[in-house]
């Protein structure tokens, strides 16, 4: 865990009130929106004044919002879980920049995590007008690109949504897989109760292409490295399909060839082993490895960016400098 520098101090977390929410009384909004605290803890906030709306101190549980009412909440006592936080910057322009995010690290504020996400310490640091113009899951590791700027943010965008960007992916997957493999399956929501953001193959999702080739056999005999190059941009992509051909990703709850085991025994708070002793491994062994841009793009970007993977997974023929394969 680490927070920058004046981070330390009282947090005013802030949030307007979302259509769905239009009439609620300001307890349940909190107890119902917020619910890292229970019901009798922000009843309790609320009567200490630590509450407000529309920039006025609210002490009223009982008052009713209005939608896009504006509510703060200052809480000094708050301490973030443990999170991992050692990003660095991999390249950076006058307005582009690259950087390689931790396993572990959100990219943006979850109902826990506020200034230990990746786009808050960029702009603390580099300051507001930075922005992610694209995405990774948390618990992936590896390259993702701000850009500040009308033209540098315009041209990033359109590039990532056009799909005139090839992302390639380092991953440890389950089993012995020895022959390129090309992965066809339209997904969207698994519509499973115990674990909602589960996603499945099924035929009225999204179109969704996978390209896989093999590095080589892990040392540790947990299975094989490979090269995963999704086509599009799909939620969870990689690890869907990567667990439709019998070869989940080493360390993945939610897809781990069981139908989310891990993930729902955790969720459910009856995990008690390690998450290694489930999984193979102490965390998801997704990373994103390369991109590579089809044409030339703003202040000096480079037609390929690449991200080394971590020096512990002990990759066979490591991809020096991203020129392993074409």
């Amino acid at each position: 865990m680490a927070l920058l520098p004046g981070d330390d101090g009282p947090y005013v977390f802030a949030s307007r009130v979302p259509p769905a929410y239009d009439g609620f009384r300001l307890l349940d909004y909190f107890a119902q929106r917020f619910a890292y605290q229970d019901r009798q803890a922000w009843s309790e906030r609320i009567a200490a004044g630590d509450v407000r709306v529309d920039s006025a101190v609210e002490t009223d549980r009982d008052r009713l919002l209005c939608k896009d009412a504006s509510v703060e909440y200052a809480h000094g006592r708050y301490r973030e879980p443990e999170t991992p936080t050692d990003w660095r910057v991999v390249a950076i322009a006058r307005d582009w920049m690259a950087v390689s995010k931790p396993s572990g690290m959100p990219m943006h504020s979850t109902p826990r995590i506020f200034r230990q996400t990746l786009v808050w310490q960029v702009r603390r640091l580099f300051g507001e007008g930075w922005s992610p113009v694209h995405r990774l899951d948390r618990e992936t590791s590896g390259l993702v690109v701000f850009a500040r700027g009308r033209q540098a943010t315009i041209w990033l965008n359109k590039a990532f949504s056009q799909r005139e960007v090839s992302k390639d992916y380092i991953a440890l997957v389950a089993g012995v897989l020895d022959a390129p493999v090309e992965v066809e399956g339209a997904i969207g929501p698994a519509d499973d109760p115990a674990a909602p953001i589960r996603q499945a193959i099924r035929d009225d999702g999204k179109e969704a292409r996978t390209s896989i080739r093999a590095i080589g056999l892990d040392e540790q005999g947990r299975g094989t490295w490979v090269v995963a190059s999704p086509h599009q941009g799909r939620m969870h992509q990689i690890r869907v399909h990567c667990e439709s051909i019998g070869h989940p990703v080493v360390g993945d709850p939610l897809y781990d060839g069981r139908g989310g085991a891990l993930f729902k025994t955790r969720a459910a708070g009856g995990a008690s082993r390690d998450w290694s002793d489930y999984s193979g491994g102490q965390r998801l062994h997704l990373h994103a490895w390369r991109l590579r841009f089809e044409r030339a793009g703003p202040s000096f970007l480079p037609a390929r960016l690449v991200c080394p993977v971590p020096e512990e997974w002990m990759v066979p023929t490591p991809p020096e400098n991203g020129t392993l394969g074409p």
